[in-house]
């Protein structure tokens, strides 16, 4: 029986070995005809992606990651609607916006809330990409990684949530801006602007940091 128990194990690690070779839109296709672990292997892929993206959204550790496990809920009993036209990663992050906008109305927020998700047709360059984190810092540094990381996500907490979803899209989790007109439903160039202005307003949060001599 142990000898039994034991090939079949061997067999699932060898079948997942190979299915780690796949794409995240390969893999998605393969869930949608049944299999299990390829769902496994996508959820190991984004689930610490998906839940920052979250938390910098509802800043509520918790909240955050009850809406993850609901995306991944989703994204599994709805993978054979998947259409390889998008990436699944838009397909994603399409999906953890719409919860996170369910949510806020049906908490009957504040509008200005609301307003994050409304269309619109602003207009500007994109600005100057903002590195948001340098590893490569020098050891003399005022702040440790720790401090750094907190500076950081004060900041993005106080951009105006108009702006915020663009920017962490784009700056955390490196979408391209058609990716991210895709899973917001935003213009391309609304989408531009928000990101623009965001930076914008992250740049003199930060402003008085750097002059401090923090290096990002």
């Amino acid at each position: 029986m142990g000898d039994e128990r034991t090939g079949v194990h061997a067999e699932t690690l060898k079948e997942k070995s190979k299915l780690k070779e796949l794409s995240d839109e390969e893999l998605i296709l393969k869930v949608a005809e049944g299999s299990n672990l390829s769902f496994d292997i996508l959820v190991d892929r984004y689930k610490v992606r998906l839940y920052n993206y979250l938390f910098r959204l509802v800043r509520n550790e918790d909240e955050a990651e009850e809406i993850a496990q609901e995306t991944f809920v989703k994204a599994f009993i709805h993978a054979g609607k998947y259409k390889t036209i998008a990436k699944f990663s838009t397909w994603l992050y399409t999906i953890a916006t719409n919860l996170v906008r369910n949510r806020l109305r049906a908490k009957k927020r504040a509008p200005r809330f609301l307003s994050l998700w409304s269309r619109g047709s602003d207009t500007e360059d994109e600005g100057k990409a903002i590195d948001l984190v340098d590893h490569a810092r020098q050891p003399d540094s005022q702040f440790n990684d720790s401090e750094l990381s907190e500076i950081i996500n004060d900041a993005i907490e106080k951009i105006p949530e108009k702006y915020r979803v663009s920017f962490v899209l784009r700056e955390i989790n490196q979408l391209s801006y058609e990716e991210i007109a895709a899973a917001t439903g935003l213009k391309l160039g609304t989408v531009r602007s928000r990101i623009n202005r965001a930076r914008n307003c992250f740049r003199k949060l930060v402003e008085p940091i750097l002059d401090r001599g923090v290096d990002f």
